[in-house]
């Protein structure tokens, strides 16, 4: 579409209004113009009219007086009759026709006879002549035959009294030079009878003129004469016809003024059309190219060109400010508005980029930074170049000083770890916090065994205490490591390497390091089938519970049972405990397989007490999940409903390590399940931190010491020393003692000699299968109801 501007449009607007009104103008001008002359020639007409009536008023006024002066110079009045008048009159005939111009006499005596008659008599003066006689007054007429004349009809009378008529005619041709030299005009007489029209008598300089235009009352163009106007008014009506005098006025000089004014006034009109065009093009033009100037200045606010959008607006001016300077100055203002929080968006969104890229807390690069480090770094690799290496780091116990002193403080040990690794590592090296208590390192290096020496950097500088607020913590780090050559690596693939790296190295205590290597990515497939095939178990109740009997020292009686938790695959097999027990934990499995365990120990318990075994209490492993559970409470309430009895006999072991995390939380759930008549025991007790304040703090009941110290207890001091002062230590505060792993008499003997309550190992028996347990548990007892 073709652009049009909005000045133009008003230009062209203005300009149209202008020639309408200017149109208007000059049409009412000559408008008023030919209304003017039309009055003028009304009132010509009028003047015309009134100078003929004046000439024949005087024509025959002069007649009247002519011939009533004859009558009394013949005295007439004093005559016996009219003979001797008659006889004078045809005397002086000459004379009147010479001097006095009379054409014609006619004279009628009292009796109506014609006494004297200069030509014929027309009939159609008749009637003049009795109209006189009857009205004794003088009366004239228009008369026209071959030409018009004034007829002039006087009464006389003798001295009886009779009266007689004098009729005279004299032509108009004298009132006809008379009126055109008056009016300064060319006169014409007419006459219109049916046969058509004919000239009687006219001007030495009457124009040709067809005489049918002689009848129009309109201007006549007569060129090369000029141009002339017809004024006309009738003589006289005699039958079928009509005789007019016709007055033609030279109007071409007027013409030609007229015409020279309406020139003058058309190119007045458009001169001020000119003036006023150029005048608003002017004005318009200027306004259209500062906005135009404000419009291709515009883009520039849309690239944040903030300062050449101001260079580039019109300035401003002093005498003829108007909206274009209205709109120039708030373009001004919006530009620095925009300007202002153009930067304000940029540095938020700095802020927001170090936001999403970087970790709040330590100031490191975040998974987000990561992830693009990483794309372009491996995108540049080659089979040739620099190893690409990544160190996945997990600080050790750290979640236990994070539970115990707060995340406050452990925030602080997060931003200590942070300023160890900047000071450890060069510039180009990428620090990431992974999350939690894990950080990533990316670097490049000519050969992986260098990875090898800064992984072992790294752990000798995390094994120097970190001092917080007086306080010394040792926080070691584990180290996984994975290195590539392949551009086509996933960055994902390359960092669940070193994470299933630094898992390893995590399995042998920490503080250590490990590469990764394609048997542990074997590994991990092999355990997230194991996990596919622990949901299925799960599904299809391939889970059973054997059974292992507590066997008290003193008097060898069968006081309890631990469930423990067996798998019987139909393609693997059974599964050992050690195996499948760390994978449900891991996928998250393990709350509703502890409720299953719970149901079944409930049932277990309650076909024991029908077969007469009523004081046995039934050992159950809850872990850590399932204690936090919120669930679990009304799950134990449930059973209690189901199974009353369960209440005294169950017992739920927890381990020493769950203890030790989240100790007031783990408490206020150990005091829920003691409420409701539930026994609690401490299992592996000895490979923990728990402190001995809060052992005297948890509700428990039985303390049970782990296998590991009871396998070397004979042959390793170190193992004897912890059991018997474990014993010692539990027997004060007024716990049982259970010792785990008791596999030879002489490990029985010396447990027994130390006062430990109660064993637990293959010495007694054997974990019994659930479905085998009533037998078997009546097999191994013997007459007197102790154990075999």
């Amino acid at each position: 579409m073709r652009f049009f501007s909005f000045p133009s449009k008003i230009l062209l607007l203005t300009l149209v209004l202008m020639a309408i009104l200017l149109l208007l103008v000059t049409s009412m001008s000559l408008q008023r113009l030919n209304d003017s002359f039309a009055t003028q020639q009304q009132l010509k007409q009028q003047q015309v009219e009134q100078h003929f009536q004046q000439y024949q008023q005087l024509l025959s006024a002069q007649q009247q007086a002519w011939f009533e002066s004859f009558a009394e110079l013949t005295q007439l009045q004093q005559q016996q009759g009219f003979t001797a008048f008659v006889q004078q009159l045809q005397q002086q005939y000459d004379s009147f026709s010479l001097y006095l111009k009379i054409e014609d006499l006619w004279f009628f005596s009292s009796t109506s006879q014609v006494a004297f008659a200069s030509s014929a008599f027309p009939a159609e003066l008749q009637e003049l002549v009795l109209q006189t006689q009857q009205q004794q007054r003088a009366l004239a007429r228009i008369f026209c035959v071959e030409h018009c004349s004034n007829v002039v009809s006087i009464p006389l009378a003798d001295a009886d009294g009779n009266i007689a008529v004098l009729l005279a005619s004299q032509t108009l041709a004298d009132v006809v030079l008379a009126l055109g030299q008056a009016m300064q005009s060319e006169i014409a007489i007419i006459r219109q009878q049916p046969a058509g029209i004919s000239l009687l008598s006219a001007t030495a300089q009457l124009p040709a003129i067809k005489l049918e235009q002689l009848m129009s009352d309109r201007i006549v163009q007569a060129a090369p004469q000029g141009d002339y106007f017809i004024y006309q008014f009738p003589l006289a009506e005699q039958g079928e016809q009509s005789y007019r005098l016709i007055l033609l006025e030279n109007i071409r000089q007027y013409q030609q003024a007229n015409r020279q004014f309406q020139w003058q006034l058309a190119a007045l009109a458009s001169l001020c059309f000119l003036l006023f065009a150029l005048l608003t093009f002017w004005l318009t033009r200027r306004l259209s190219r500062r906005l135009l100037q404000v419009s291709k200045a515009l883009p520039l606010l849309a690239e944040n060109k903030f300062r050449l959008f101001r260079d580039a607006l019109p300035v401003s001016s002093p005498l003829l400010t108007d909206e274009v300077d209205k709109l120039s100055a708030v373009s001004q203002t919006l530009s620095r508005t925009l300007e202002k929080l153009q930067d304000e968006i940029q540095t938020q969104t700095r802020e927001l980029e170090n936001m999403a890229m970087f970790d709040l807390l330590t100031g490191l690069a975040n998974r987000n930074m990561l992830q693009y480090h990483l794309k372009k770094q491996i995108a540049a690799l080659s089979d040739e170049g620099s190893w690409l290496g990544l160190l996945f780091l997990d600080l050790d116990q750290f979640k236990r000083v994070n539970d115990i002193r707060g995340h406050e403080q452990g925030d602080q040990l997060l931003i200590e770890a942070a300023r160890r690794l900047r000071a450890a590592l060069q510039k180009t090296d990428l620090i990431c916090r992974f999350g939690g208590d894990e950080f990533v390192i990316v670097t490049e290096v000519s050969a992986p065994a260098e990875l090898e020496a800064l992984a072992l950097r790294l752990i000798e500088v995390f094994r120097q205490p970190m001092r917080l607020e007086q306080e010394e913590y040792q926080l070691n780090v584990s180290i996984g490591i994975s290195c590539t050559r392949n551009p086509a690596l996933k960055t994902d693939d390359l960092v669940r390497q070193a994470d299933l790296a630094m898992y390893q190295a995590k399995a042998r205590g920490g503080s250590a390091l490990h590469f990764y290597s394609q048997q542990m990515f074997d590994a991990f497939q092999n355990r997230l089938a194991l996990e596919a095939d622990l949901k299925q178990a799960l599904l299809q109740g391939q889970f059973d519970l054997h059974l292992q009997p507590q066997i008290r020292f003193s008097d060898r009686r069968l006081t309890g049972l631990e469930a423990l938790l067996r798998w019987q695959s139909p393609s693997r097999g059974m599964v050992p405990p050690d195996e499948f027990i760390s994978v449900l934990e891991y996928a998250q499995l393990m709350i509703p397989v502890g409720y299953w365990v719970i149901e079944q120990s409930c049932q277990i318990l309650a076909n024991l007490q029908q077969q007469g075994l009523a004081d046995l209490r039934l050992a159950i492993n809850l872990s850590t999940a399932q204690l936090n559970d919120p669930e679990l409470p009304a799950f134990l309430d449930k059973m209690l409903k189901l199974y009353p009895q369960a209440a005294g006999s169950l017992e739920f072991e927890l381990t020493e390590s769950l203890l030790a995390s989240n100790i007031p939380d783990t408490i206020a759930s150990m005091q829920q399940l003691k409420a409701r008549g539930f026994r609690l025991a401490i299992d592996d007790f000895g490979t923990g931190y728990s402190s001995l304040s809060y052992l005297r703090q948890m509700p428990v009941d039985i303390i049970k010491i782990d296998k590991s110290f009871v396998f070397g207890m004979l042959d390793n001091q170190a193992d004897f020393d912890i059991i018997t002062s474990t014993i010692a230590m539990v027997r004060k505060l007024g716990l049982e003692v259970v010792a785990e792993g008791v596999e030879t008499q002489a490990q029985a003997k010396t447990l027994q000699q130390h006062a430990c309550d109660i064993g637990q190992g293959y010495l007694f028996s054997r974990p019994i299968p659930s479905n085998e347990l009533v037998s078997r548990i009546q097999a191994g007892l013997d007459e007197s109801g102790r154990w075999r």
